[in-house]
C-alpha cells in the first residue's frame, strides 16, 4: 500500500521544501493550498521529476474542506504523515483571519486526519518561536479550553481578547503570538487521545527565522530588512537564518515511523536564538554576556 504524506500550505517556501523532501523519501505527496494554479504547478513539477504527487485545494479554516482533504488522502493509500503548514502572518492578515486559519485551521486538520489515520502515523503542526514569547501564566487558558467544546464561542471570545490589546496591527501581532501559543497548547492536548485511541503521534515544530519570500516580506513590512535581519541573527548560534530544506529534513525525520516514540513534543528550530535570550525584542545580542566553561 502506498504511503501518503499530506502537506498543507504546500506552495510556500517551507511547504515546497517539505513536498520535495517527502517525495524524495518515496511518499505519495498530497499538495494542498488555497491557490489551485500554484498547486497544479507544484504537482506538475514533482511529476516531471518522477515523483508521485496529487493536489487538492483546501482552505483550512473550513472544516468541510479539511474533511474532504483527509478523505482524498486516505483514498490514495495509508496516510503516514500530515505536515500542517497553512497559516497567515500578522503583517498581511487581521486578527480574526489569523485565528480562523492558524488556530481553528490546525484543529480542523488534526480532527479530520484523526478519523482516517492508522497506528504509527504522525501529525506535525507548525508552531513558531513567537508562541513561546508569552509566558504560560499569561495565556488565556479559559478561552483556550473553549476550543474543545464550542469553537464558535471560542473564536468570538479569542478575537475579542486580542482586540483589547489595541488597533488592528497590534491585534494581528498578538493573534500571531497567542495563536502559536495555542497551537503548542492544543497539540499537547491531542497527544493522549490521539495516541491512546488511534496510535497517532502529534508534535509541533517552533520555527525561528527561516529565509523565504514570505519571511522577507514580513520583515520588510515592519522596517529595514537588513537591520531587522542582523538584529535577529545576532542571537543565532551560527549567525544566519535557517533554510526551508533544513526545516523539511527536521519534519521528515519526526514523521518517520522509526521515530515511533516521539510524541507530545515541540521541536525548537531556531539555532539557539532563544537560548541566547531572544524573545522578539529589537535589541541585538551582546556577546560580552556569554560565559564559556
Amino acid at each position: 500500500m502506498k504511503q501518503v504524506c499530506v502537506v498543507t500550505g504546500a506552495t510556500g517556501g517551507i511547504g515546497s521544501a517539505c513536498v520535495k523532501q517527502m517525495c524524495e523519501l518515496g511518499y505519495t505527496v498530497v499538495i494542498s493550498d488555497i491557490n489551485e494554479e500554484k498547486i497544479d504547478a507544484k504537482v506538475e513539477e514533482m511529476r516531471a521529476l518522477g515523483y508521485e504527487a496529487e493536489g487538492l485545494v483546501c482552505d483550512t479554516s473550513s472544516p468541510a474542506q479539511c474533511g474532504a482533504l483527509a478523505e482524498f488522502a486516505a483514498s490514495l493509500g495509508r496516510v503516514q504523515g500530515v505536515i500542517q503548514l497553512a497559516g497567515l502572518t500578522p503583517a498581511f492578515a487581521t486578527a480574526r483571519d489569523i485565528v480562523k486559519v492558524d488556530v481553528l485551521g490546525t484543529m480542523y486538520i488534526n480532527e479530520a486526519f484523526y478519523r482516517v489515520m492508522e497506528p504509527g502515523a504522525a501529525i506535525m503542526d507548525i508552531c513558531s518561536c513567537a508562541g513561546h514569547f508569552m509566558p504560560q501564566e499569561m495565556w488565556p487558558e479559559d478561552i483556550f479550553e473553549l476550543s474543545l467544546t464550542d469553537k464558535d464561542k471560542f473564536l468570538e471570545e479569542f478575537v475579542e481578547y486580542l482586540e483589547d490589546f489595541g488597533d488592528g496591527p497590534t491585534a494581528s501581532n498578538m493573534a500571531y503570538v497567542y495563536g502559536r501559543s495555542f497551537v503548542w497548547w492544543y497539540a499537547r492536548k491531542c497527544n493522549y487521545p490521539f495516541g491512546r485511541n488511534k496510535g497517532i503521534r502529534v508534535n509541533t515544530v517552533s520555527i525561528g527565522f527561516v529565509e523565504t519570500a514570505q519571511s522577507k516580506a514580513d520583515l520588510e513590512a515592519v522596517g529595514d530588512y537588513d537591520e531587522r535581519m542582523g538584529q535577529q541573527m545576532s542571537y543565532s548560534g551560527f549567525g544566519r537564518p535557517g533554510t526551508p530544506e533544513e526545516v523539511a529534513f527536521c519534519i521528515a525525520t519526526t514523521i518517520d515511523i522509526r521515530n515511533s516514540y516521539l510524541s507530545g513534543c515541540d521541536i525548537y528550530f531556531d539555532n539557539g536564538c532563544d537560548a541566547n535570550g531572544y524573545m522578539g525584542q529589537f535589541d541585538s545580542f551582546d556577546p560580552s554576556t556569554v560565559i564559556y566553561y
